[in-house]
């Protein structure tokens, strides 16, 4: 009898990236946000980084000043609806000088989706908060699929269940205080979960002796 080697392989089929929004802007000019605003806080925009190491080494970042404003934060709108069905991750990198901290205020950054028609636009935000290392670079990812979530208004649906979201709000070590905070951002991206990997073979079976299948594997 004749020996056949059959090659048995399983595809696994990802499905097409869908035509979605690009919002991102690494501070070099070549961003699609063109509309931040600081609230309570200054923002200047280029501005030369004065970090450049690490993960970040690049030219220009966002300089986030806080000097004591209530609820100082930056924020930015987009001109359609954010479709966190087809991309639910933000990312971005923040560097925070310890010595530009007053007060005793957490390390952390809060990134808030809001909906900029309203006249109070935090009354249905969702918000999730990260903590941060003072004195590096560090890259944060604000996951609105996975991360644990924060509704302001308890009666609002899960964030990837809503299509009211067109703006992004930071928000640097807290808000409702007095205290100073200066921080260096770069790199924001609006992005989509990384695909799986499939790299791990769990079986096999080569088919390369004569006569029947195994009948203990098939």
């Amino acid at each position: 009898m004749k020996n056949y080697l059959v090659t048995l392989a399983f595809l696994f089929c990802l499905p097409l990236a869908s035509k979605s929004q690009i919002v991102q802007d690494n501070f070099e000019g070549n961003g699609t946000i063109s509309n931040w605003y600081g609230d309570d806080c200054t923002i200047n925009r280029p501005f030369s980084n004065p970090y450049p190491l690490g993960i970040n080494p690049s030219a220009n970042v966002l300089k986030y000043t806080d000097n004591g404003g209530l609820y100082a934060n930056t924020r930015f709108q987009i001109s359609s609806k954010f479709d966190l069905t087809t991309k639910s991750r933000f990312s971005l990198k923040i560097y925070v000088p310890s010595t530009s901290l007053t007060g005793s205020q957490p390390n952390q950054v809060s990134l808030k989706l809001q909906d900029g028609t309203l006249p109070q636009p935090w009354e249905t935000q969702c918000e999730i908060i990260k903590p941060i290392v003072l004195n590096q670079w560090q890259t944060l990812t604000f996951d609105f699929q996975n991360d644990v979530y924060i509704n302001l208004n308890g009666g609002s649906l899960p964030p990837l269940q809503r299509n009211d979201f067109d703006r992004v709000v930071i928000q640097i070590n807290g808000e409702n205080n007095t205290d100073n905070v200066v921080a260096f951002i770069d790199d924001l991206i609006y992005d989509a979960p990384p695909l799986p990997v499939f790299n791990q073979l769990v079986w096999t079976d080569e088919f390369a002796t004569n006569g029947t299948v195994d009948a203990a594997k098939w």
